[in-house]
């Protein structure tokens, strides 16, 4: 069954490739004749001229093209109510706030954004009786401000691969402290006081 399915496959795309092979013919034919017509057009029209005429490239009739249209937008005549172009606004900033980009979020907003990832593990609780998104947002919270504090700027990255390594092993991030997700993220862990 399997070898007559091949062999009707294999008849199909030689008679496909047999079509596309003349069809490509055909073109390439239809444009050469195209361009031997305007060869000799050209020459009839020079009348014993030497030279052939050169057939404009794509990037000649480009040029030709914006040429023209900036022969017709110099003739056309100016309207008197222009409008006069606007200055772009500025954004003032506070002095001694940094002012929260895009790129660069503050800490509640990325810590929001957590909150709303963690509601996945909403209904596990830990065998204290504690809730999974509760805990592991402490977790995530304790370390995005330890992060700040030895001054890491790009903490929604850091809180994405949190979220990576609590989504490998919720279990186990739970149940440990935040310096056990701090290490796992290669962020420095101060050393306990025994």
């Amino acid at each position: 069954m399997r070898k007559t399915l091949d062999s009707i496959l294999e008849q199909a795309l030689q008679e496909a490739l047999a079509s596309l092979k003349g069809k490509a013919k055909d073109m390439v034919e239809e444009a050469l004749d195209q361009v031997l017509r305007a060869r000799v057009q050209a020459l009839l029209e020079g009348e014993g001229a030497s030279t052939l005429a050169p057939i404009p490239t794509l990037r000649a009739r480009g040029k030709g093209k914006a040429q023209a249209q900036a022969i017709l937008l110099e003739a056309a005549p100016v309207k008197e109510e222009s409008v006069p172009a606007k200055a772009p606004r500025r954004r003032s900033k506070a002095k001694g706030q940094p002012t929260p980009t895009p790129s660069h979020p503050d800490l509640e907003d990325i810590l929001e954004g957590v909150k709303v990832a963690l509601q996945k593990y909403s209904g596990i609780t830990t065998p204290k009786g504690k809730g999974y998104p509760d805990v592991l947002f402490r977790r995530v919270r304790k370390v995005l401000e330890h992060a700040r504090e030895n001054g890491h700027h790009d903490l929604a990255l850091l809180a994405r691969s949190a979220l990576a390594h609590i989504n490998v092993d919720p279990k186990g991030v739970a149940m440990s402290s935040w310096q056990y997700l701090a290490g796992k993220l290669g962020l420095p862990v101060p050393i306990s006081q025994a």
